[in-house]
């Protein structure tokens, strides 16, 4: 791991001066908005599925819930790429769902390509990271607590968020992390819905340029991105609250 990073260093500081200029250009301001945006988007999404999903299958009797569990999951061996297909077959211009809706009227459908499709598609692809991390989490929470809550006056819904939560929250912030990870790296999916971002920005230079520098350049400001969002993680777990879990 350590000798590709090594290598991208020497090639990006051994970049001239003009593929360092093209880092201050207005256009790499806006794939950096455009790969922010995308990490912030799928992220929260997957939080917000991940989140009822493991609760369902961990703190609910509902039938069928270990089948459940398995098939929540599968996303994690579908590549990227397959997916944005999918999505697309399904939810594109005379995909499988405008083929369902035309005889009723529906002529077209919301633009699939984009923020959009790129959004929808790492969102169902990666929000199993999350899941198995926040399911492990509830799995090993005390009920005595909850219990504790309910018996002081406190409803389902405070407990939830003044007990419960904020021992998920490591778990969620754990598979946040891997989202976003996840997010920031793929290429499949943003290039097959169109969505430029700092890994089609890299391809794009690989390809085009006959000096690769100004794509070394471009990869090492994308693994600074990740190093800001390990920081990250890192400030909000140190800042989280911990409680005792498991029931003995």
């Amino acid at each position: 791991m350590a000798l590709p990073l090594a290598y991208l260093i020497v090639r990006a500081f051994g970049a001239s001066s003009e593929a360092w200029e093209l880092l201050f250009r207005v256009r790499t301001a806006q794939i950096l908005g455009r790969s922010a945006l995308l990490v912030v988007t799928v992220t929260g999404a997957s939080l917000a599925i991940a989140t009822p999903l493991a609760w369902l299958t961990t703190r609910t009797d509902m039938p069928f819930r270990r089948t459940l569990s398995v098939l929540t999951a599968l996303p994690l061996v579908v590549p990227s790429y397959v997916g944005a297909f999918l999505a697309i077959s399904a939810l594109g211009p005379k995909g499988l769902l405008q083929q369902m809706l035309s005889p009723i009227g529906v002529e077209s459908l919301p633009e699939i390509y984009g923020l959009p499709g790129a959004a929808i598609t790492l969102t169902l692809l990666s929000y199993p990271y999350t899941l198995l991390t926040v399911r492990a989490a509830f799995r090993n929470l005390d009920p005595s607590l909850d219990e504790s809550a309910r018996l002081l006056g406190h409803g389902s819904w405070s407990t939830f968020f003044r007990m419960t939560l904020p021992q998920l929250k490591p778990a969620m912030a754990a598979g946040s992390l891997l989202v976003a990870l996840y997010t920031l790296s793929d290429f499949g999916a943003v290039s097959l819905m169109r969505y430029e971002t700092f890994t089609w920005a890299i391809f794009q230079q690989y390809q085009s340029a006959f000096d690769r520098s100004i794509a070394a350049v471009l990869s090492l400001v994308l693994v600074l991105f990740a190093v800001l969002i390990l920081m990250g993680d890192g400030f909000v777990a140190s800042k989280g609250r911990f409680y005792p879990t498991g029931s003995g």
